[in-house]
């Protein structure tokens, strides 16, 4: 895509290595997707995005993939890359602890034919912590969407 935006072999290189930065794999920009763990080649996966200078960011069971370790310490990397980018982000996944703590709002799909049947909007502060008090109000709010899902 930096290619198609005219952008010189020599910034593609600049940025490309800034967001290896950014994204933590440094020192791994010559290995092959095999030679990463899971959370690196999603973070490779997403790094395309950062070198980009986009706006959005299309995710679709970003960490499905992943052991239980993984998606937590991905979950908390993503809100940090929101956090210092800005981004606004679509994020498509089964799991709606996930979609809770990730989320300022949900939809609730259907089945085929998909269409919206609830939207849920997540007031939860940022950054999303794991005090006890947020546990509790992140738990109701996904007691209410596993309702509607299984209702």
């Amino acid at each position: 895509p930096l290619i198609y935006r005219g952008v010189g072999a020599r910034e593609r290189r600049d940025l490309a290595m800034q967001a290896l930065a950014e994204v933590g794999l440094v020192g791994r920009e010559h290995h092959t997707p095999a030679e990463l763990s899971g959370g690196m080649r999603q973070r490779a996966a997403l790094l395309r995005t950062v070198v980009q200078q986009r706006d959005m960011l299309l995710l679709d069971e970003p960490f499905g993939a992943l052991d239980a370790l993984t998606r937590a310490a991905m979950q908390r990397w993503l809100e940090g890359m929101w956090r210092s980018h800005r981004w606004t982000a679509l994020l498509i996944t089964h799991d709606v602890r996930e979609a809770v703590l990730l989320s300022d709002r949900i939809y609730v799909l259907s089945a085929r034919p998909a269409r919206v049947v609830r939207e849920v909007a997540v007031p939860l502060p940022r950054p999303r912590t794991e005090s006890a008090a947020l546990a509790r109000e992140a738990a109701a709010i996904e007691a209410g969407i596993l309702d509607t899902l299984l209702g």
